[in-house]
């Protein structure tokens, strides 16, 4: 997976490369994430990878790409008891999720509102303060209305929710 994750994230950097094979490449390694154990060597280059691909503005169907691939790793990492390694890549995540938040496509809006929940149990007070200190008192009204249903469902979702004031 470690090569597959430098073939990925050498093809990203090359702007002259077909989108469609960068999303070949990323599916590729989806299916794997998936299926398989993600060895630690390849974290760190497949979070850049992913982080690359959700902060396209040339092709939505790469961020889509990047937001599923995105919740698929996270998955994978609690189930092997990595989590560590997303409380460190949270806030590398973080801003180009709350830009994200504002995306005028809806899906984007609300793939990034679900990452985040993904993401609060490990990083509650950042995900918090990105979302009560950004999100909600920002300029984008799209960004505060996803916000502000992002609040509600981990309210709805979680018995231990921390968010104050």
């Amino acid at each position: 997976m470690e090569e597959q994750a430098a073939t990925l994230l050498a093809t990203l950097k090359k702007p002259s490369t077909a989108v469609d094979t960068k999303i070949v490449l990323f599916n590729n390694l989806k299916s794997n994430i998936k299926h398989l154990r993600v060895p630690e060597a390849s974290q760190a280059p497949i979070f850049e990878c992913i982080r690359l691909a959700i902060s396209a503005s040339t092709s939505a169907s790469l961020v889509s790409t990047g937001f599923s691939t995105l919740g698929h790793l996270v998955k994978r990492l609690v189930l092997q008891n990595q989590t560590t390694i997303l409380t460190s890549q949270t806030n590398r995540l973080l801003p180009i999720l709350l830009d994200r938040l504002g995306d005028a496509r809806e899906s984007h809006r609300n793939a990034a509102s679900q990452i985040l929940a993904d993401l609060w149990p490990f990083a509650h007070n950042e995900v918090e303060a990105l979302i009560k200190d950004n999100a909600m008192k920002g300029t984008n009204a799209r960004a505060k209305e996803v916000s502000m249903q992002w609040l509600v469902n981990v309210i709805n979702n979680s018995s231990q929710f921390m968010l104050i004031s």
